[in-house]
């Protein structure tokens, strides 16, 4: 018959075993995993890039087809004590911003169009290059359309897009 005294001291044994296991794995895991709380990425849409002291946030394009102008989003902000002009060219189109000193464009509060944008919404404008004066760099802009509820306020042209008084399209 097996001592009562000498089970508790196994299944203590086997307890503090366990734990120690659980919790080397769960303290490894930091080591050899990264925490996603550290990775810098564009939570939305858009894309980021940076070109000297210009800071480009959440850029995109909105627009109908590949034909028609595309309406860029995002905001561009000037971390220089100077008015900067800040250049997008996708090869198909340029557009040209400023942006005061020390401050931001936000560019759904104007419109800033590319015409024609090039490619068809789905589709990213490759290589576009950001330039503020010599220094840029290049980034692939997504193209959106107005399915989504947020962006159809963004459509370029965009009485030509909605039926106008109720009616429909014919």
């Amino acid at each position: 018959m097996k001592s009562f005294g000498r089970q508790n001291v196994k299944r203590a044994g086997a307890t503090a075993a366990i734990a120690v296991a659980v919790l080397s794995a769960t303290a490894g895991c930091g080591y050899i995993h990264e925490q996603p709380t550290t990775i810098h990425y564009a939570a939305s849409d858009g894309v980021h890039a940076n070109v000297a002291d210009a800071e480009f946030r959440n850029l995109m394009v909105i627009a109908k087809d590949k034909n028609s102008a595309g309406r860029l989003l995002g905001t561009i902000i000037n971390s220089s004590d100077k008015e900067m002009n800040v250049t997008i060219d996708t090869g198909d189109a340029t557009a040209s911003v400023k942006v005061p000193a020390d401050g931001k464009v936000q560019l759904e509060k104007q419109e800033t169009l590319l015409k024609p944008v090039g490619k068809v919404p789905g589709e990213t404008l490759e290589d576009t290059k950001l330039s503020v004066g010599p220094q840029s760099t290049t980034s692939n802009v997504p193209v959106l359309d107005g399915t989504l509820d947020e962006y159809q306020q963004y459509m370029p042209n965009l009485a030509d897009t909605q039926p106008s008084n109720g009616s429909s399209p014919s």
